[in-house]
């Protein structure tokens, strides 16, 4: 685990070249290069924000009107 902490790079493949590049894992914008994260969930992060929607439906007054 020391040497992991003491990585500072994107990806490390030792003895093991091409293993660990699936989709699922994010992959670029380590620090301040690239333009963010490609594959995976943080990949979406970029293209996403949150939002929150409420709709009534008629069955009286919404909690703290009227």
């Amino acid at each position: 685990m020391r040497l992991a902490d003491g990585i500072r790079a994107g990806q490390v493949n030792v003895n093991a070249v091409g293993v660990g590049t699936g989709v699922e894992l994010p992959f670029g914008g380590y620090k301040h290069s690239g333009w963010g994260r490609e594959k995976g969930l943080a990949a979406l992060d970029g293209y996403t924000r949150l939002k929150n929607v409420c709709i009534g439906f008629g069955q009286g007054p919404a909690v703290g009107e009227g």
